[in-house]
């Protein structure tokens, strides 16, 4: 069994054995019985680990592993076996099962025990005890990120690729059902994995490297990521590289940023996809919106403090500052798309990119720049677009400048 910590030692993340154990549905449920002090988790020490229950409380070895990625440090806290109490005077046989008795939430009787009680030699109880074999896989981080069959036919719900019989078909990423599923919101979750298809972007010259270490790094980073976000097809191909040899290293890699092209968050019907090879909609014809000359325009001052977006965020001050110096490029770049589409009269690509910059400046936490690209991002008046591509410039200039001065 495993959950995870974020570094306010809050629980973000659990596996379904532990959710089924304290009798909950989900990682919300999980929330509101910690709220109301139902369930209590003490903070792993020395290994051992105390969970309480309307049933009890029960101790447990446990094994600690830090994890890092764009979601910052985290802890993912193993959970090895239940430990004897010393206030229950029961044979060790009884002991074990009372371990499982959480699971099925039925109180145990002794009324026959020493008729029923069937000993059992050790090593067959550690085997009911690994969640490895039988029990449901973990489906968020797996140490040696073996995803099972059953794990990825669980997830086809959430990712799927669409049966088009081509190669390069969409593979839709259902994002309600994901972040309901792991609690965060559908907007952070795709904030995630536009940070997660950026990091992976970073990382593409450490898969090819033949430094041994950087190599190893990068598919355990992209690894634990992809299992954090739930993409059971992203966690198969980067176990193929890891087990692959120099000759196939290459094809592997190939597949897995061709997969990553293919990820895709918006649901598309079957029988739409083979309209759109053989019968493609023609283009439509588009006037000129006109130029706009950002030139001479002015910064609108806003405040924006690193330290306060990290501990809204609880993550290191470093890292947003990362995340920020990235999204000055990636906004730099998109602008002049954004000019181009202009001229070229094409609002639906303008209001695409003021969705791309909108999420990931919200979830960075620079508000009023976000507010003016969703106004860019909704603007159905073509007429409206120059004072408000102007207006989000304003600002974006001011932050930009703003960060220059912080890194100085």
């Amino acid at each position: 069994m495993y959950y995870i910590v974020n570094q306010t030692n809050h629980i973000i993340a659990a596996d379904n054995m532990l959710l089924a154990l304290l009798s909950v549905e989900n990682i919300g449920e999980l929330h509101q019985n910690i709220a109301s002090k139902d369930i209590e988790f003490t903070t792993p020490s020395q290994g051992n680990l105390d969970i309480s229950t309307s049933a009890g409380t029960t101790s447990y070895t446990v094994k600690s592993h830090t994890l890092t990625g764009v979601l910052g440090e985290l802890t993912l806290v193993e959970i090895e076996e239940a430990q004897e109490s010393s206030k229950t005077v029961v044979p060790e046989e009884t002991i074990a099962d009372d371990t499982f008795s959480l699971i099925d939430d039925e109180p145990i009787t002794f009324d026959n025990g020493d008729d029923t009680v069937i000993e059992e030699p050790a090593e067959e109880k550690e085997e009911e005890i690994s969640i490895f074999e039988d029990e449901t896989p973990f489906d968020l981080i797996s140490d040696d990120h073996d995803l099972a069959e059953e794990t990825v036919q669980a997830e086809k719900t959430v990712v799927e690729t669409l049966d088009t019989g081509a190669d390069d078909a969409a593979i839709f990423i259902d994002i309600e059902k994901i972040s309901q599923k792991i609690g965060i919101s559908a907007e952070d979750y795709n904030s995630f994995l536009n940070e997660y298809i950026d990091t992976a972007l970073t990382l593409e010259e450490d898969l090819k490297s033949t430094d041994r270490d950087a190599r190893s790094h990068a598919i355990s980073t992209i690894s634990h990521l992809s299992n954090v976000l739930h993409l059971p097809v992203i966690s198969e191909i980067m176990q193929a590289i890891e087990n692959a040899d120099e000759k196939t290293q290459g094809s592997h890699i190939q597949s897995f940023y061709n997969t990553l092209a293919r990820l895709t968050t918006s649901q598309v019907t079957q029988s739409a996809v083979p309209e759109e090879v053989t019968a493609p909609a023609p283009a439509p014809s588009r006037e000129s919106f006109g130029t706009i000359d950002l030139s001479d325009v002015k910064p609108i001052h806003f405040d924006f403090q690193l330290e306060e977006a990290a501990n809204d965020l609880s993550l290191p001050v470093e890292l947003i500052e990362e995340f920020v110096t990235d999204f000055i490029d990636q906004a730099h770049t998109e602008t002049d798309k954004m000019l181009e589409a202009y001229e070229k009269g094409d609002l639906d690509t303008i209001q695409k990119i003021g969705h791309l910059l909108k999420g990931t400046s919200s979830n960075l936490r620079i508000n009023p720049l976000a507010d003016t690209l969703y106004k860019i991002q909704f603007c159905e008046e073509s007429s409206q677009l120059e004072e408000l591509i102007k207006d989000y410039w304003g600002h974006f200039i001011s932050f930009e400048h703003q960060i220059k001065l912080t890194s100085k």
